[in-house]
């Protein structure tokens, strides 16, 4: 299964790209495998899973760091 999540945060777009990069490049349980680009200013998250729970533990996961990120940039 996979997700595609598209956040487009203006310019904290970067930013929060570069704090997601950190946590993608820690070595995890297999429980899923995250990829994180920039497309036209814009931050792309693609959640891949075998398990839709799974899918949504990373998304909620993911959600949370982003959230936390953003929050501290404002």
């Amino acid at each position: 299964m996979d997700e595609e999540i598209k956040l487009c945060l203006d310019k904290n777009t970067d930013a929060i790209y570069r704090s997601l990069l950190a946590e993608v490049n820690q070595p995890s349980p297999k429980k899923g495998e995250v990829l994180v680009r920039i497309e036209n200013n814009c931050l792309i998250l693609t959640i891949r899973s075998n398990d839709i729970s799974k899918l949504r533990a990373i998304s909620n996961s993911y959600f949370h760091i982003i959230y936390a990120s953003y929050s501290s940039l404002l």
